[in-house]
């Protein structure tokens, strides 16, 4: 019995070592992967909340704040990208001055776990007052995407500024 139990006990430890030292032995060499030592990064899914239906919307915002017009449609819905395509969005939107300014997010209804209506408020580049306005957002493969409102929607169609 026991020299049955030192074979086994050879069999099992002998390739964990001999794996063990080969690790070692490359990564001492310098012929490891260098890959290999990096880490793996999970890709996952936002939360399906209002607090995280409300930070999408005010990314698109903060990208509308700040001129970056590429990032603000990036974030849009499947369908909103369909009314207007990424590079004429952007050579129309740099002409909307109206679209320029501040925008604050004043309240979100979530409609139901892939839907909230976002409620915001905008104030021109000129400094002229709030205008209140209304959008969607909508959960799409694992991440929640902007809705313009649907006048401005039809507005891109016709290639116009809202």
């Amino acid at each position: 019995m026991t020299r049955t139990f030192r074979g086994l006990a050879l069999a099992i430890a002998v390739p964990l070592v001999l794996s063990a030292a080969a690790a070692c032995s490359d990564k001492q060499g310098g012929k490891a992967d260098p890959a290999s030592d990096r880490p793996t990064v999970e890709v996952t899914a936002q939360p399906q909340d209002a607090q995280s239906a409300q930070v999408a919307a005010e990314q698109v915002f903060d990208n509308l704040s700040e001129g970056d017009w590429a990032g603000a449609w990036d974030l849009w819905t499947d369908e909103a990208k369909s009314a207007i395509g990424k590079d004429a969005y952007i050579d129309l939107v740099a002409t909307c001055t109206g679209q320029q300014g501040q925008y604050q997010v004043t309240g979100v209804t979530p409609v139901n776990d892939s839907t909230a209506t976002i409620k915001w408020t905008h104030t021109p580049a000129a400094g002229t007052s709030a205008a209140p306005g209304q959008s969607t957002v909508k959960y799409q493969n694992g991440a929640w995407k902007f809705e313009p409102d649907p006048a401005a929607l039809t507005a891109y169609r016709q290639n116009k500024c809202p």
